[in-house]
């Protein structure tokens, strides 16, 4: 397996839909991390203008993994963001 990159994209301070998926998020991390699985969660400004270059974005929260958008503009319940993040670790 490899480690999984799970970037939180959203405005600073972070609205209450962009914590929801940054705790559904570390929630998931948390217990594949318990499997064995690496996970790293990043928390990142939507509005900086590295994260507009790299990924072109108007509307948040956005879930990326690994550099790929996987979510956008909802918030994602957990067991959606598990099948994402074992996806992405395989």
């Amino acid at each position: 397996m490899k480690k999984v990159i799970a970037e939180v994209l959203g405005p600073n301070p972070p609205c209450y839909r962009c914590t929801a998926v940054k705790e559904n998020v570390e929630a998931v991390a948390k217990k594949l991390r318990a499997e064995g699985i690496e996970v790293e969660v990043r928390r990142l400004d939507i509005i900086s203008r590295e994260v507009i270059r790299k990924y072109g974005l108007l509307l948040s929260p956005v879930l990326t993994v690994n550099g790929v958008v996987k979510t956008m503009g909802w918030v994602p319940d957990k067991k959606d963001i598990e099948t994402i993040l074992r996806d992405a670790a395989k």
